[in-house]
């Protein structure tokens, strides 16, 4: 594969490859242009993501690092680290990252994840929080209540869980 010639050529080629979830492909057009890489959070962001999408968690922790310690307020830099720890069973660092990029910008993926390292340590009460702090925030969204009936029905609560299923379906034939 070509060299790009600058970072915004290889960000657009990288992701069309990524687009078609062709990851060997994708990483080694980026390991190819490393020095480009190294640079930019985008082009780092993307080469950790190949690897999390091929559950190479190392070498995804190791990108996604540098992409987030070049954009340290970027909540999808955090929020795909946060990914990373959780896949690895760090759950204290997925805690703690994840409560960044919910800080940084409110995240329904994050808050779910950050909700599941809650959930791992034991943490019931933290994780349910979690969940209803979500619905706090957006109280017409379908996904939220479909995320805490999960978390319900996953601590054994599964009437509770059956409600909000409902109150889910319900939300989605009124949106």
């Amino acid at each position: 594969m070509p060299k790009a010639n600058c970072m915004a050529e290889l960000l657009k080629i990288a992701q069309s490859v990524m687009r078609e979830e062709r990851w060997h492909e994708a990483i080694k057009l980026l390991k190819e242009n490393s020095s480009v890489v190294k640079k930019h959070w985008e082009l780092l962001w993307n080469l950790g993501w190949c690897y999390f999408k091929l559950e190479r968690w190392d070498e995804s922790q190791k990108y996604l690092t540098r992409a987030t310690r070049l954009a340290p307020e970027n909540h999808v830099c955090k929020y795909a680290l946060g990914q990373v720890y959780l896949k690895k069973e760090q759950y204290e660092k997925a805690e703690l990252i994840l409560s960044e990029a919910l800080r940084i910008k409110e995240s329904h993926v994050a808050r779910i994840g950050l909700a599941l390292a809650y959930l791992a340590q034991g943490r019931i009460a933290e994780a349910e929080k979690t969940h209803l702090d979500g619905i706090r925030f957006k109280p017409k969204k379908s996904e939220k209540y479909k995320s805490y009936a999960a978390f319900l029905s996953d601590v054994g609560r599964e009437a509770e869980a059956a409600k909000m299923n409902r109150k889910a379906k319900e939300l989605q034939r009124v949106n």
